[in-house]
């Protein structure tokens, strides 16, 4: 793992030179107080997966796109659209799963697992060099889903 990390950082360092990296020590975590089967979860990912009738991600910008897509709670595979052009969509395109794993959660929700499962989600765009946007939204996303009764976010990165 750490060897790809030094590859991806002399990857990025060669694109964009001017580029510091940020090493967050103390992200701020609340604590879960009730057990997962009475919690309500929205999944977050960075794959930059759109509904095929949204706005694509802005690929052009230098620093990243730092906006968001809401994901409707009973997306399907078929629904969704791919702007990310930083990874192999190859397993993604097989199953959505790999990067946004809908249909486990929904397994985990009918097994009394997980109580519920949010009515929105979320997808941003990974490969962010100017952070300031992605942390602002972020922020909104976050209280968003707190008022609408979320207690956990499942993130996954790409």
């Amino acid at each position: 793992m750490l060897n790809k990390l030094r590859i991806t950082t002399a990857l990025i360092k060669r694109r964009r030179p001017d580029f510091e990296f940020k090493t967050f020590r103390n992200a701020p975590i609340t604590p879960l107080t009730k057990p997962l089967n009475k919690c309500k979860l929205a999944l977050i990912t960075t794959g930059g997966l759109h509904l095929k009738t949204d706005p694509p991600f802005d690929l052009t910008t230098q620093n990243g796109d730092c906006s968001y897509r809401k994901l409707p709670g009973d997306i399907r595979q078929e629904d969704i659209a791919i702007s990310h052009k930083w990874y192999n969509h190859k397993f993604i395109n097989a199953d959505l799963n790999c990067v946004f794993p809908i249909d486990r959660m929904r397994e985990y929700v009918e097994k009394g697992r997980i109580k519920s499962l949010s009515e929105e989600h979320y997808s941003f765009m990974g490969h962010i060099y100017g952070t300031e946007g992605l942390i602002k939204n972020s922020i909104k996303v976050g209280k968003g889903l707190k008022e609408i009764g979320v207690n956990i976010a499942f993130i996954t990165p790409t």
